[in-house]
């Protein structure tokens, strides 16, 4: 059996994490450190309401190839200090580098075989920081190779696209309330909103809102971090991810200097599940707690233990022409 250590990471606001150790007698392991997507989320990444339990799923997985996993709760989320609202992307970017440290600094750990595994946002954290403190790996999840900013209006004009395209009374009832142009109005209203003040926190419509990260997100642009990559890459998304483009993954082996190999994955969602759902946002998100019931796509489980098997194997390779 693994061994599980509850940790505290060192950073602005001690970070609540799980370094789960394989069941052997090495004294140091090498390390997959889990860095999460966008909104509350733990360490095993769950939100209120939407229990993804992907990090619990692929943390599993990995200890059985040998490999230690470090995997901690979000600012200001479970048992993590600090407020979640009041995070900025650089914040967590700071965290998801105090993590990094943690792992390099562990007796447990080889501080030379740190791989970061980052899901959505997690995968544009994961570049930036190794651009601090670099890695020897990297596995990027339904990841993008642009501004956020840029991806989120891809979103909304897929949302468009599907509002006009929609059929019968439903398709017109949307079409005569103009639902476009009221979401256009909205997403204009809240940019104008945040843009207008340095507060970390503000409330739009009654709902509080992370204005700080807001304005951080945008200007992010992961591409750049992506160019200073040099360590081996696996970057996978979903044929049926409709949060990120899947296009953006040839754009992600474009950039990076280092090894990479990129999958897509038919049928596969922003949750890393499969459905047998139409590529349709509406559908897909509408049913996104009835895909998460199933566990994470094994294809995908293959995929990883296939990639981290030949890392393995590079790794010792590289070290048997340093002995020579």
């Amino acid at each position: 059996m693994s061994k599980k250590l509850e940790v505290t990471i060192p950073a602005k606001y001690p970070l609540a994490a799980t370094l789960t150790l394989p069941d052997s007698n090495l004294e140091k392991y090498p390390a997959i450190i889990m860095v999460h997507g966008s909104g509350e989320i733990d360490r095993d990444s769950n939100a209120k309401g939407l229990p993804i339990n992907a990090f619990k799923e692929l943390s599993d997985l990995v200890v059985e190839q040998g490999f230690a996993t470090l995997r901690y709760d979000k600012r200001g989320v479970g048992a993590s200090k600090g407020d979640y609202y009041e995070a900025g992307a650089y914040d967590l970017i700071d965290d998801a580098e105090a993590a990094v440290t943690f792992a390099k600094n562990h007796p447990n750990i080889d501080s030379e075989k740190v791989i970061l595994l980052g899901h959505s946002e997690g995968g544009i954290i994961a570049p930036i920081v190794n651009d601090r403190n670099p890695v020897s790996g990297m596995i990027l999840l339904a990841s993008i190779a642009e501004p956020l900013a840029k991806t989120m209006e891809w979103q909304r004009e897929q949302m468009y696209k599907e509002i006009k395209s929609l059929k019968g009374f439903q398709g017109w009832l949307l079409r005569f309330i103009n639902l476009e142009k009221k979401i256009k109005k909205m997403n204009d209203d809240l940019i104008r909103v945040v843009s207008e003040t340095d507060e970390p926190v503000v409330r739009y419509k009654g709902k509080k809102i992370n204005a700080k990260w807001n304005r951080e997100s945008a200007e992010v642009d992961v591409s750049t971090s992506l160019k200073n990559v040099k360590c081996p890459v696996l970057a996978i998304t979903g044929s049926k991810d409709v949060n990120v483009k899947v296009d953006d993954l040839q754009k992600i082996k474009e950039l990076v200097q280092g090894e990479c190999e990129i999958h897509v994955i038919s049928d596969m969602t922003h949750m890393l599940r499969k459905t047998d759902l139409e590529f349709s946002m509406s559908k897909i998100l509408n049913n996104t707690k009835k895909i998460i019931k199933a566990p994470v796509d094994q294809e995908l489980k293959d995929i990883i233990t296939n990639w981290l098997a030949d890392w393995k194997s590079n790794e010792v390779k590289k070290a048997e022409m340093i002995i020579n």
